[in-house]
């Protein structure tokens, strides 16, 4: 096919850094809160909300900030959002205390989920038309490869120097690729629209996005449901070593990689249309868990069958949405862009929490059963909105765009 032939805008792969970057820092945490705790003088359980607070504050934060900022010029909107995220860094490498480090994350996770929206409307603008599904699915990998191979990185970091120059690490990729970013970058003005903040939520009230949020929430509830305990499940249901974990996640890693890339090929192939059968997989998968994982080779079939399943929504529902806020609501183009994650990230709370309180009263095993739901929960509003598309008038049907 042409389009295969064509290579990708280079600012597209430095849109892949980004997420590269702001992966990292997201994710690193969780590998260093004991070393974090020793060096504040603090308990374990002091730091360990670093991560739920973090989580909580991109996924709240996120969609208000996004569609505030709406009217700002967007290469201006992400100087300011690195120049904070990198002012984040600096304070988190020279906190005195927990409580500064607490204010640091809620203020880097404030800015992640926008940066985040403001690289996908760049990926969507600087890629051609048939290229925009490979831009989309590739900045998602660049958050992939942070989780792969960013969290192992900040990790040895720490062991070597301190957690504080895990954080200094971070805060030096993000200086060198700031000036990378605003020079590759085109200048796209800003959208200004009567209405402001509020209208740009109206887009909620169109089932197809608010059908959309519930399956991409729906869909990160059945995934983090198991995959919050994935390391306790290989070592205490499975029964391997502690030492088999790490090549294990990697191995993990590299699965849901591929799970972003296969998301780029659906959204080219079909986008929403494709996803039925990968939301009936995750429920079969799910639904037989309990049974797999009461096996070596079935249980590690069933984990990394949920590593290639996980991530394949990505680029069509992100396609779906942004497409349709530029042909009906181009007013909530950013608001839009931040759907996806925030979505996701509100999903991976409330999957974990029911994960918690599942494994707590019946232990690993049953997992699968919740899970199961959530995925069977997520084909349903994936086969509503597919509908809700049919049904839509021919102009406004075309908004489905390729996602339909």
């Amino acid at each position: 096919m042409k389009h295969s032939k064509t290579p990708l805008p280079g600012a597209v792969l430095l849109l892949a850094a980004l997420g590269f970057v702001l992966g990292t820092g997201e994710f690193v945490i969780v590998g260093i809160l004991p070393e974090i705790a020793e060096g504040l003088d603090t308990s374990l359980a002091a730091v360990g909300k670093l991560v739920s607070v973090f989580a909580a504050c991109y996924a709240v934060g996120t969609p208000v900030i996004t569609a505030a900022c709406g009217g700002i010029s967007r290469k201006k909107l992400l100087a300011v959002l690195m120049g904070v995220f990198l002012l984040t860094g600096a304070v988190s490498f020279a906190a005195p205390n927990v409580a500064v480090l607490y204010a640091a994350r809620v203020a880097a996770a404030l800015v992640s989920g926008t940066l985040t929206a403001v690289a996908m409307l760049y990926a969507k603008e600087v890629a051609a038309p048939e290229q925009t599904a490979r831009a989309i699915s590739l900045v998602y990998g660049g958050f992939s490869v942070a989780a792969v191979l960013g969290v192992p990185l900040g990790t040895a970091v720490c062991q070597w120097l301190g957690w504080r120059w895990t954080f200094a690490v971070i805060l030096v990729m993000g200086a060198a690729l700031l000036p990378l970013l605003l020079r590759s970058l085109p200048a796209v003005p800003p959208r200004r629209e009567p209405g402001g903040l509020l209208k740009s939520f109206a887009i909620l009230r169109d089932p197809r996005c608010s059908l959309c949020v519930g399956m991409i929430l729906c869909s990160a509830c059945a995934t983090y449901v198991v995959y919050t305990y994935l390391s306790p499940i290989l070592t205490d249901t499975l029964g391997l070593p502690e030492g088999a974990v790490s090549p294990l996640l990697l191995v993990m890693g590299a699965c849901s990689a591929a799970s972003n890339l296969l998301s780029g090929a659906l959204g080219e192939r079909g986008g929403l249309r494709t996803l039925p059968w990968a939301f009936a997989a995750q429920t079969a998968l799910f639904a037989l868990l309990p049974l797999l994982l009461g096996h070596l080779v079935t249980g590690l079939a069933g984990i990394f069958a949920m590593g290639l399943l996980m991530y394949l929504l990505n680029t069509p529902a992100q396609m779906h949405a942004l497409t349709l806020a530029e042909r009906e609501y181009p007013f909530a183009s950013s608001l839009c862009a931040s759907m996806q994650p925030v979505s996701y990230n509100f999903g991976i709370a409330i999957g974990s929490f029911i994960g918690s309180a599942v494994q707590a009263e019946w232990g690993f095993k049953p997992l699968g059963v919740p899970a199961a739901v959530f995925a069977l929960a997520a084909l349903g509003l994936n086969l509503l909105l597919l509908r809700a598309c049919r049904h839509r008038t021919a102009g406004a049907a075309a908004a489905c765009g390729r996602a339909f």
